[in-house]
């Protein structure tokens, strides 16, 4: 059974990063260190405070003290199975641009959100994926290898959205 977290506030990197270690490893207090440490080298805030919408230099802080490192995905790089089969890949997450609510209008914030895709290996060598998006209830199953990869390059195709490789980091 997968742990899926939903969405408080606008914390979708959170939830993606736990959904994707599949444990509740990190807390909102936890991001906000980050984001902190961040400002603290880039002078630039990182997050909104208290509320989340941590950007991704937040996201990738957390990934690397998991030994997990971000692979940009650019537009025109092929998605196909040899890409999702390496060994060092453990999931994606991406970075999807969607309709503005009234709150984002009125704070003019971003309309973005973290979505987190977990990869797994069965027993019968075949890959199987779960799709956490923080704004469902549920974590979809994918088992079949083509329709992942046909949802992935149906994102690449919206030049707004970011699609990112978590790896294994070799050291």
């Amino acid at each position: 059974m997968q742990q899926h977290q939903t969405q408080v506030l606008r914390r979708c990197g959170l939830h993606a990063v736990n959904n994707l270690l599949q444990q509740d490893k990190y807390t909102r207090a936890d991001f906000e260190n980050l984001a902190n440490e961040i400002k603290q080298q880039t002078k630039q805030s990182h997050c909104t405070y208290y509320l989340g919408n941590y950007d991704i230099n937040v996201i990738e802080k957390a990934l690397l003290k998991e030994n997990l490192e971000l692979m940009w995905i650019n537009q025109t790089q092929t998605i196909d199975i040899e890409l999702l089969r390496d060994q060092q890949v453990y999931g994606l997450l991406i970075n999807v641009i969607k309709e503005k609510s009234l709150i984002e209008r009125i704070c003019s914030w971003d309309p973005r959100h973290w979505i987190s895709i977990r990869k797994i290996v069965n027993a019968n060598n075949q890959l199987e994926f779960y799709y956490h998006d923080s704004q469902e209830s549920v974590y979809r199953h994918e088992k079949d290898e083509k329709k992942m990869i046909q949802m992935l390059i149906d994102f690449q195709k919206n030049k707004d959205n970011c699609l990112l490789l978590v790896k294994r980091k070799i050291n």
